[in-house]
Parts: C-alpha cells; sequence; structure tokens
C-alpha cells in the first residue's frame, strides 16, 4: 500500500524529491558535457537531451515547493490521536477503487485516518496536520501555518458535499479542539450509505498530493 500521509510522510516526501532533483541534474550536466566532449560544441543533439531534463528536475522542485518548510507530524502528537480513534485504517490503506457501475464497497475500518496531509487547488497548496473521517463526519486540522483558514474550510467543504451531503464536515485549530471534538457524542439520524462513504474517501485520498 501506499506510504502517503501516514507519519512521517512530509519527511520522506521532501527527501525523495530532492534526491530525484539531484539526479536529474546530474543527469542533464552529464548529457551536455558528453556532447561537448564528442563534438566541441553546444550545437548538438545531446544539448538538447540535456536541457530536456529540466522537465523531470522542474516536477521536483513543485514537489518541493509544495512541501515548503512544514515538517512531518510529531510521533506524540499522532499517537494522542492514535489512541483516541479505535478501529481505524490509515486512508492509504483503504481500498476506494470501484468501477462506476459497482455498488459501493464497505470500508471495513470504523475510522478513516490521515496525517501530514498536502493538497492542491488551483490557486493553492493547503495543508492538514489531521483529518479523520467517521460515521459521517469528517475533521480537520489544518497545520498552524495555514495562511488562509477560510480558504482551506470553503474548498474541503465542497469536496465533502460534492461526495455526499449527508456529512458534516468540522476544522478545528488546535489538536486539543480536535480532541474534544473526536471525543463528543452527537445524536443524528443521518445514515450514510456504503458507497457515500466510499465516495467521500475517495474525493478525499485523490486530492492528496
Amino acid at each position: 500500500m501506499s506510504e502517503k500521509n501516514k507519519p512521517g510522510y512530509i519527511s520522506r516526501y521532501r527527501r525523495i524529491n530532492l534526491i530525484w532533483l539531484i539526479v536529474w541534474i546530474i543527469i542533464g550536466v552529464a548529457i551536455v558535457l558528453t556532447g561537448w566532449f564528442i563534438w566541441h560544441t553546444r550545437a548538438n543533439i545531446l544539448t538538447v537531451l540535456g536541457v530536456l531534463m529540466v522537465l523531470p528536475g522542474a516536477k521536483r522542485i513543485i514537489a518541493l515547493i509544495a512541501a515548503g518548510r512544514k515538517k512531518s507530524v510529531s510521533e506524540d502528537r499522532i499517537k494522542a490521536i492514535e489512541e483516541l480513534i479505535e478501529g481505524y485504517s490509515y486512508a492509504a490503506d483503504v481500498d476506494t477503487f470501484r468501477y462506476e457501475d459497482e455498488e459501493g464497497k464497505e470500508i471495513e475500518a470504523e475510522t478513516v485516518f490521515w496525517t501530514d496531509y498536502i493538497f492542491t487547488s488551483s490557486e493553492k497548496i493547503m495543508m492538514l496536520d489531521f483529518m479523520v473521517e467517521k460515521e459521517g463526519f469528517v475533521f480537520a486540522q489544518p497545520t498552524a501555518r495555514t495562511d488562509n483558514f477560510e480558504y482551506v474550510k470553503k474548498y474541503l467543504t465542497d469536496v465533502v458535499n460534492n461526495a455526499s451531503n449527508n456529512y458534516k464536515i468540522y476544522f478545528v485549530n488546535s489538536d486539543e479542539e480536535l480532541i474534544k471534538a473526536l471525543k463528543k457524542k452527537e445524536n443524528s439520524e443521518r445514515k450514510i450509505s456504503p458507497v457515500e462513504r466510499l465516495d467521500v474517501v475517495s474525493a478525499l485520498k485523490s486530492l492528496a498530493v
């Protein structure tokens, strides 16, 4: 299964993309130098190939920009949430693939959990420290460095509502608020079908960088 949005994901994401950026730079320079030594001019096909290495390198630069300077959520913080949400699975381990004409499969885990969550819109790169889906609710905690909290709220709310109108989404500003929200018991007559739950979890998984 994917390691996306599991503990330490941002640190691994940044490290892997930095390594690949260095690799593509080395390959590009090596190709250009090879062409120079063979033909003693930059006007050769290998120079063109070397310049093309900028494209995969640029992809890695964009990935590093997306990660920014944010560090992975600490193990202590993650453990505090994990101890509270029984029967959970990380979203990366939940199979949400289905054909359009298939019935929604049951998600076995009572709770679906995300951490180190990076996602993007056409306008912004956004991050959550935690996100929890359970019993028709989505709880989201943007990172403390979020500069436009209202934008993040609206964007994620629209994503969830597009998948199901029966979900409620709550946003919190701290670990303490998240723990309090998860402990709070709320009676509700909302019925969440397997298809709705699958669509919501799938939509949230698909946003992740």
